[in-house]
């Protein structure tokens, strides 16, 4: 869940960092996350109020909440790192750790939170990637809501030429970055035309044929989905 007052999910955590409620609301609302990282690890089902992993998982991920910065790097990896390594503690406290597999090839106790550095975060998201782009385009589908946009509208008016998607690509860019052209699209939520005519190479005709593909990609951009293919290459990719 994106709150109003941040653009990204790591702006999300920073901000439940401060409180209670929104914490139990980031945990509530990546459940689901939660049970999937240890379901991958131990290569069964489990069921919430059933199984003790689960608990294990839930207890990592508020760790995982308050000891998250951005030089961790993604927050989803960081936590999935951190229920992994507190899953491996259990296990060893529970004299079965030699008994299940956990998937990884952690083989030294389990380190502290400081020493949770960028590069281990980094080798997580790699092997998870897929994973990770499931809950962002959730999260990309959610914000698009906001806008009256749907996947489905997205897919129908994606450029098939990659010259056009290009030119659309750079000009959501330049939205982004330009406070002034994004304010009024935030205000107005609707595309200036008027002045981008003024600043692209583009005919006010293909921008307005662009309009939902510009503000989709304008959307993507400022809540910086690394995972997501903002280029939308055809049907397949969306």
């Amino acid at each position: 869940m994106i709150y109003p007052e941040s653009k990204t999910l790591e702006d999300t955590v920073i901000l439940a960092q401060k409180s209670r409620d929104k914490v139990e609301l980031l945990i509530s609302d990546f459940k689901p996350f939660i049970a999937s990282v240890i379901q991958k690890r131990l290569g069964r089902y489990l069921e919430y109020g059933a199984d003790d992993e689960l608990s294990i998982g839930l207890i990592a991920f508020n760790e995982a909440i308050h000891a998250y910065d951005r030089n961790k790097g993604k927050f989803l990896s960081f936590a999935r790192l951190v229920i992994t390594n507190r899953l491996i503690d259990y296990f060893r406290k529970q004299s079965k750790f030699k008994t299940i597999s956990l998937n990884t090839d952690e083989d030294c106790d389990s380190p502290s939170i400081d020493l949770l550095n960028k590069k281990a975060v980094q080798q997580y998201a790699f092997d998870d990637e897929t994973e990770d782009r499931k809950f962002e385009i959730i999260e990309y589908t959610k914000a698009l809501k906001e806008w009256g946009i749907s996947f489905t509208d997205l897919v129908k008016v994606s450029p098939r030429q990659e010259s056009l998607r290009n030119e659309y690509i750079k000009t959501a860019k330049l939205i982004a970055d330009n406070p002034r052209l994004l304010n009024d699209l935030e205000r107005s939520k609707r595309l200036p035309i008027k002045e981008l005519e003024k600043i692209i190479p583009l005919h006010r005709k293909k921008i307005e044929r662009g309009r939902i593909y510009i503000i989709a990609m304008v959307i993507a951009i400022i809540n910086k989905f690394s995972f997501l293919d903002i280029s939308c290459k055809g049907r397949k990719n969306i």
